[in-house]
């Protein structure tokens, strides 16, 4: 197994979870890092079903002054080392970040990862979170990313509900697919400072498929602001015919990283219409109401 060596003390990366107390670890030796992780006001999106942490086989990625993109991989709910296990033994303190999900030094170009989030690029492979700003030394070698320095998510998460409403009833006519118009998709992650940015200055079609009885549907998306000019527009296909609507857009005209972003479409027999959006505050981001009558 390879070592990563500041000096001859060990560096033990810990990140603890909210709910778990910091393991202590014996300084005589070098000690292989162990860790669990604290996702800041976690969403269950990725991570497990009580929303707080990574689930087994969540491969992290740590960065420093002295090392880059070394992976550590969840096993019976602690991370340990895929190949490199971190150590050092001078005394100044040194400063970590971390990010998810880990990619490998072929998918990076200094640092960065490039992606589509249409519909051939959704999945939990692009919901990236970063952790910064934890440290630890010779003294103290324990890191904890928890608290102001826990993992964030760095996308934004567009949410659909579709709500039975008049002449209408899922049980009897599933949904197949919508799509939704208007959103920018081609971007790139900085695995090392947690930046997003948007690299293709279009929108391009994302199509989301259901699977048989569902009535939900979400999008990691790159934080962007809205062109007023390119409305929102979504389709939905229910008992074989194709609804439009437009979408009411967030009151600040943008996808903030770290926001989630719900929309309540309730269908309809007759017509379609789109209530004024419903502010709320992935940390909630704002939730709109709209009526789609068929």
């Amino acid at each position: 197994m390879k070592t990563k060596h500041f000096a001859l003390a060990v560096l033990a990366l810990s990140l603890a979870a909210c709910n778990n107390e910091n393991e202590i670890l014996n300084n005589d030796g070098p000690v292989a890092a162990q860790f669990t992780a604290d996702i800041y006001k976690a969403v269950s999106t990725r991570v497990n079903s009580e929303g707080t942490g990574f689930t087994d086989k969540d491969c992290i990625g740590i960065n420093s002054e002295d090392i880059t993109n070394v992976p550590y991989v969840r096993e019976n709910g602690q991370f340990g080392p895929k190949g490199t296990t971190i150590y050092f033994n001078d005394t100044e303190t040194k400063t970590f970040s971390a990010y998810y999900p880990y990619r490998e030094d072929s998918e990076l170009q200094n640092g960065i990862v490039s992606v589509n989030t249409d519909q051939y690029g959704q999945g939990p492979e692009i919901d990236f979170l970063f952790a910064s700003g934890a440290t630890g030394s010779t003294s103290s070698p324990t890191v904890s990313f928890t608290g102001e320095h826990a993992f964030k998510h760095c996308m934004s998460l567009v949410k659909f509900n579709f709500l039975e409403g008049e002449g209408v009833d899922f049980s009897e006519k599933i949904l197949k697919h919508c799509m939704l118009n208007g959103l920018k998709t081609v971007g790139t992650f900085n695995t090392t400072t947690g930046e997003t940015a948007l690299t293709v200055d279009y929108p391009s079609p994302i199509t989301m498929w259901f699977d048989d009885g569902a009535t939900t549907s979400q999008l990691f998306i790159f934080p962007q602001t809205l062109d007023f000019t390119t409305p929102l527009n979504l389709s939905v296909v229910y008992n074989g015919v194709e609804y439009t609507t437009t979408l009411p857009k967030p009151s600040t005209s943008k996808l903030d990283a770290g926001y989630a972003y719900t929309y309540n479409i309730t269908l309809n027999n007759k017509g379609i219409t789109v209530e004024e959006p419903e502010i709320t505050p992935w940390e909630p981001g704002e939730t709109n109401d709209v009526s789609i009558t068929l």
